[in-house]
C-alpha cells in the first residue's frame, strides 16, 4: 500500500478517536471529581530517506531525513487540575481542596479518586458507590450516624469524640496512575499520606471539563476527519486511473 493511503487512513482513525475522547469528556461534565482527558498521538515507526550518489563505480547513500507513514493514538493524557467546588449540604459529601486523592478499600486493593460523594453502608461505614469503604488513618471509617461533625482537616467527631480522620493520599508522579472506573485509579507507586490536606464537608468537586474547549476540539477534529476523507477519495481515484488507464497506454 502507498504512503498516502497509510497517512490518510491513520489520520482519519486518529481524529475519530479524538472525537470519542472529547465526547466522553462532555458526557462526564457533571460527574463529580472527573478529570479531563486528551489524546496523545505519536509516530508509528519511521523510514530513513537516503539520497544516492554515484562516484565512478562506487555508489554512496547520504541520509536526508526520517518520515513516518502513520500517526497513531499513543495514550490518553489526564489533566488533574482542580475542578470547581459546589456546596451541596450533603451529609456525606466531601471535596478536596488542592492536591490529593481519597482512598477506597476495594477488596483489599486501594483505589484513589477525587469524587467525595459518599454514603453509609448497612453497617454504618463510609463508602463510595459500590466500590468500597472510604479509608481513614485507622482503616475503614465507621460513623454509624448522620449526626456528626467534620473539620477541614478531615477529622470526624461523633458526640464530641474523635472517630477517625479521612486519609488523603498523593503521588510523586500522576502519570503512573492507571484508570480503574468511575474516576478511580490504581497505582503500583507508593502513595504518600498527606498531613495538611483540606477537606470541605457538604461540598463536591465538579469535573474540570471546559465545555467550550471540548466543542472546539470536536469541531477541529471533525474538519480534519472530513479533509482526510475527501483527500482519500481523490487519492483512490488517482490510483484507479493509474492502474486502469495509464497501464493500458502502448
Amino acid at each position: 500500500m502507498s504512503r498516502g493511503l497509510f497517512t490518510l487512513t491513520s489520520g482519519m482513525l486518529t481524529q475519530q478517536r479524538k472525537i470519542e475522547i472529547s465526547s466522553n469528556n462532555m458526557a462526564n461534565i457533571n460527574t463529580a471529581g472527573y478529570k479531563r482527558e486528551q489524546a496523545v498521538t505519536n509516530n508509528f515507526g519511521t523510514l530513513l530517506i537516503h539520497k544516492l550518489r554515484q562516484n565512478g563505480i562506487y555508489e554512496t547513500a547520504e541520509p536526508l531525513s526520517e518520515v513516518s507513514l502513520i500517526r497513531i493514538m499513543e495514550d490518553n493524557n489526564t489533566y488533574h487540575s482542580q475542578g470547581s467546588l459546589d456546596e451541596t449540604g450533603g451529609a456525606f459529601d466531601f471535596a478536596l481542596v488542592g492536591e490529593g486523592f481519597f482512598g477506597i478499600n476495594n477488596n483489599g486493593t486501594t483505589l484513589y479518586g477525587r469524587n467525595g460523594s459518599f454514603n453509609l453502608d448497612d453497617e454504618g461505614y463510609l463508602i463510595f458507590s459500590d466500590k468500597g469503604r472510604v479509608q481513614g488513618e485507622y482503616g475503614d471509617i465507621f460513623i454509624g450516624t448522620d449526626k456528626y461533625e467534620a473539620t477541614d482537616d478531615g477529622s470526624i467527631y461523633v458526640d464530641g469524640e474523635l472517630i477517625d480522620k479521612i486519609a488523603v493520599y498523593n503521588f510523586d508522579n500522576y502519570a503512573n496512575l492507571d484508570k480503574f472506573s468511575e474516576g478511580l485509579y490504581t497505582s503500583t507507586d507508593e502513595a504518600n499520606l498527606m498531613e495538611n490536606a483540606v477537606i470541605k464537608k457538604g461540598w463536591i468537586e465538579r469535573s474540570n471539563v471546559d465545555l467550550t474547549q471540548e466543542m472546539s476540539d470536536i469541531i477541529a477534529s471533525q474538519r480534519a476527519l472530513q479533509s482526510n476523507s475527501q483527500a482519500l477519495k481523490m487519492y483512490d481515484m488517482i490510483m484507479e486511473i493509474e492502474s486502469n488507464q495509464i497501464g493500458r497506454i502502448n
